[in-house]
């Protein structure tokens, strides 16, 4: 478990045999993206051998999945390496059903996907997934949050409902439902994630229910690292008051974009510097200290018996 401040206490395991974490002052950081180029796989290594992220969502369409795996070994349990689900990237497109963001959203809201078709697109995504990295992945979000789109989330749980038949082997469900509330924040949340939460908790999956680091990509590194502590700080407000949010497994993720360098034709290239810059300086560090927060893996949230 990643832990930079606090030791994690357990409540008593309940009928099913499982533990859970006490959630109180605890959060998970996701880096997306992995396995998109060098600067953005290398830049999430470098942060998961540091300590300062708890999971990572990999791209396993990229033709460098196979090779930048291998720089993910040694944080194997250490960092919950998931699959992010992906329907807009160049990569999709060369599999030949990937669309812009619009396009997915259009045919999603219009019931354009036929289910036995995308039930197949999601399998051969974790069979990618699974074939190099040796194992399910332990947590499943979507690249622009297209796994909570209707029309999409449905085969999305069918399908891991199927494959993994024990609710113990389930991946966690990363769920989109954003907070703070702004302009860009409730159009991602409208796009689905209150019905995909209730389909979860209805099938018994374990979710993240809340998701925080949605930006414009346009701040400077004074602006993020602002930005970022009101996100420490809303956490900490909901943890203590949220009711809805106590009742669940695991708690909220904030989710981030890292890079080393920008990469010609990425169009947040320069956000995922300054993220990258943020996330691995000693006042990220203290900035989640003086939060009195955790850094915990959603894995490490449920633990059997």
């Amino acid at each position: 478990m990643v832990l930079l401040n606090g030791t994690p206490k357990y409540t008593p395991r309940n009928g099913a045999g499982l533990n859970f974490l006490n959630l109180e002052k605890s959060l998970i950081i996701c880096a997306d993206d992995f396995a998109l180029n060098d600067s953005v796989s290398d830049a999430i290594v470098q942060l998961a051998r540091a300590g300062r992220i708890s999971a990572t969502s990999v791209l396993s369409l990229s033709p460098l999945w196979p090779n930048h795996a291998l720089r993910l070994k040694d944080q194997r349990g250490l960092v919950d390496v998931g699959l992010h689900l992906d329907l807009t990237s160049e990569f999709a497109r060369a599999a030949g059903y990937g669309a812009s963001l619009g396009q997915v959203m259009l045919r999603s809201f219009g019931l354009g996907y036929h289910s036995t078709k995308l039930d197949s697109v999601i399998e051969s995504q974790l069979d990618r997934f699974e074939s190099i990295w040796g194992g399910p992945p332990e947590h499943i979000d979507g690249h622009q949050h297209i796994h909570q789109f209707p029309g999409i989330r449905s085969c999305l749980l069918r399908v891991l409902r199927a494959r993994y038949s024990s609710l113990n082997e389930r991946p966690w469900v990363r769920v989109s439902q954003v907070r703070p509330a702004h302009l860009k924040s409730r159009v991602i949340s409208l796009t689905g994630a209150q019905r995909l939460k209730e389909m979860l908790v209805a099938e018994g999956f374990n979710l993240s229910p809340l998701l925080l680091g949605v930006y414009g990509f346009n701040l400077n590194q004074p602006q993020y690292r602002a930005a970022f502590n009101e996100w420490l700080n809303l956490i900490q407000q909901m943890q203590a008051t949220d009711q809805d949010l106590s009742a669940h497994k695991l708690p909220p993720t904030i989710m981030c974009h890292p890079g080393m360098q920008a990469q010609v034709g990425d169009a947040i290239g320069s956000a995922r510097c300054v993220e990258f810059e943020y996330l691995s300086s000693e006042t990220f560090r203290n900035d989640l200290s003086a939060a009195s927060l955790r850094l915990v893996r959603g894995s490490e949230c449920i633990r059997k018996k």
